[in-house]
Formats: structure tokens, sequence, C-alpha cells
């Protein structure tokens, strides 16, 4: 649900607005002073702020150019409320960075058009960056496994003639295995990184999901540094549930979420914790699905980005690309289902991948 960020220092103005916007399915958020401005944004990370030019500290011009010189909040949009005929006003607002004005006593539904507007035509301009960074993704990622594959290859299958020639009890197997383990993570990872880029559903078929669940868990196990702090996997699933689903893409999902959720439980606990991975059936809106949540026991996803978490270049993250998550939505949107997020109520966050149920036999290819 898109929200709005209101700015303006007369409350009558600011509940006008807020039943407008609201009435309208936004979530609405408000500050009355500009110096506050800043920070709520920073705070909610709003769709779009609406501005009032006349504030009683900052005028709205300061706040607009404080907003465009914030790193964090690159390419929020802004719509100025100006006094009506005020040419001056008009002017230095769009100097100051923003996107569009309107008379401050327009009418209501004109307020509501030009939000929207600002709102959609930035989710647009979004998506043909996004698409456009996909291309030039495609173009790299290519040349980059092509690049590797060979070399990658070779070490892999000379250790695997190495591995039939030392002896189990060898101390030079502390060396080895690792090197095999990594190899073969490796190369799966750079299938991953060809999945991200295809523009089709992939190997759609049906499948055991049980198989699936504890490749990407072992895959993720052997991937992690043994010397970081312990955070600790466990699986519960149900062996008889049947998905339609590409496997190598869902393997890349749950290693998505695997990681995301390590990284959280870290940043929270230094000392470690834990992450469940469980399977349950269930039906909703007239179809049958097969549900599989990674829970975890971290710090949980703060309740004003929920709504968010899965648009393109959306992060919290200071070192985040808000790419992960986007991802891994559309990956299951294109296989017919969908990625939700929920808060846990003893803490940390719940991701679940919705699945459609199929009870063919297993193999079977779906068109």
């Amino acid at each position: 649900m898109e929200s709005v960020l209101i700015v303006d220092d007369s409350p009558s103005d600011r509940a006008l607005f807020r039943t407008v916007l609201s009435r309208a399915g936004y979530v609405v958020h408000e500050v009355s002073r500009g110096s506050e401005a800043l920070v709520k944004a920073r705070d909610i990370r709003p769709h779009a702020v609406v501005l009032d030019v006349n504030l009683p500290d900052l005028d709205g011009h300061s706040v607009c150019r404080a907003i465009r010189a914030d790193a964090e909040l690159t390419g929020l949009p802004v719509l100025m409320l100006t006094v009506r005929d005020n040419d001056v006003d008009v002017l230095a607002g769009l100097e100051a960075g923003a996107d569009d004005y309107v008379a401050k006593d327009s009418a209501p539904a004109i307020v509501l058009a030009r939000v929207r507007r600002l709102i959609q035509f930035r989710q647009l301009a979004t998506m043909a960056v996004l698409n456009e960074q996909l291309v030039q993704i495609g173009r790299l990622l290519a040349g980059i496994v092509h690049e590797i594959r060979g070399p990658l290859a070779v070490i892999r299958g000379s250790a695997e003639l190495l591995r039939l020639q030392v002896p189990d009890d060898d101390p030079k197997m502390q060396w080895l295995d690792p090197i095999l383990r990594n190899a073969q993570l490796l190369q799966v990872r750079l299938e991953h990184l060809m999945a991200t880029v295809r523009s089709s559903s992939g190997q759609v078929q049906t499948a055991q999901l049980d198989p699936l669940i504890h490749e990407a868990t072992e895959l993720f196990r052997k991937g992690t540094d043994p010397r970081s702090a312990q955070v600790g996997i466990e699986t519960r699933s149900l062996p008889e549930a049947r998905v339609i689903v590409d496997p190598g893409r869902l393997i890349q999902v749950l290693l998505s979420l695997l990681g995301n959720a390590h990284e959280a439980i870290l940043d929270a606990r230094p000392e470690g914790g834990k992450i469940s991975v469980q399977t349950r059936l269930c039906q909703h809106e007239g179809k049958e699905w097969a549900v599989l949540d990674v829970v975890d026991n971290g710090p949980g996803v703060p309740d004003e980005f929920r709504s968010r978490i899965f648009e393109p270049f959306f992060t919290t993250k200071a070192k985040g690309t808000g790419y992960g998550l986007y991802m891994a939505s559309e990956i299951l949107r294109e296989q017919g289902g969908r990625l939700t997020v929920e808060n846990n109520p003893n803490g940390g966050a719940c991701f679940s991948i919705w699945l459609p149920q199929n009870r063919e036999p297993v193999g079977v290819g779906v068109a």
C-alpha cells in the first residue's frame, strides 16, 4: 500500500488532505515542521511528499533541497503546495527540485490526482530503469559465467580425481572436501545467476518439495563460513507435498531468503540464532497451496516497510541493493506463486513462499 507524507503546519489543511488521501487508499503520515520532514521521510520512506511552501521554521524550498540532497531519498516525488497565482513560489519550488505544484486551495480531487500521477510516474520510471539494468546484467552475467565455467570444471574435476586417491582418514581430506563442496556450490550459483535474467518462467514441472528444501539448506550450510556465529537451520517438511515450480529457481529463492535471514540474525544477535524452514498445506481463494515458511528470530521487518519490501531497489540496509527480494517475488509470480512476509509474535520475520499444489505424478511437465 502506498504511503504519503504531508508536511504542513495547518491542522485543518492536514486533516483535509489526510481525509482525501486516506479515502483513496493511501497510508498518510504527517508532520507540522520542516525540520521534522527529513527525519520522518527517512523513517517511513513514503511514495510521495505533499509539502507546504510556508512552514514556521524551514521554508518548503529548503526542505525540498534537503530531500534532493539525501541519498536515502533518491527519486522521492515532491508535490509543492503554493499560494494561488504566486509564480515566484512556483518557480522557486521547481528550482529546489519539486516534481509538481498545486495551489493549496485547489479542489481536493486535483490534489489527489497530482499525488496519484507522481506516484505512478515514479513506479513507471523505476521499472524502466530496472528493465534497462536487467538487460545490462544479462549481458554481463553471460560473459562472466562463460569465463568461469571452464576453469571451475577443471578445478572440480581435478579435485574429484584427487579425492579418489586419498583415503578417508588422511589429514589432507580437511582441505580437499571444502574444495569439492565449494566448487559444486559455485557451479549451482552460476546457474542461479543466469536464471535471474531469464524472461520466461523456466522449466516449470511437478516436483516434490521435500528434496528441494533439503538441497537448498545443505547448499546454504556448505557455503556458510563455519567461523561465523552459529546460526542453526532446522527443516520441517511434508514428504507428500507436490508443487508446480522450476526446481532450480525455487532453490535460488530459498538461498536468497536463507541469506537474508542469516544476515538479519547476525545484525541483531552477534551470538547467533535459529532459522526454521517449515511446510504446510492450505486452501486459499479457492486454490490448493503448499506454503513454505522461512522463519528467523532476528529483528523482524518494521511495520512501515512491510508493504514496500518487495519493491525494486527498496532497501533499509546501508549496503543493500533492494534487488534480491524483488527478484525472488518476481520468480514466484512468474510461476503462479507468490512471496509474502509477516512478523512473528515472539520476534523475527516469516517469509512465506506460496506454490500451487499438484497431485499428478512427479516429473509430469506443466505447459
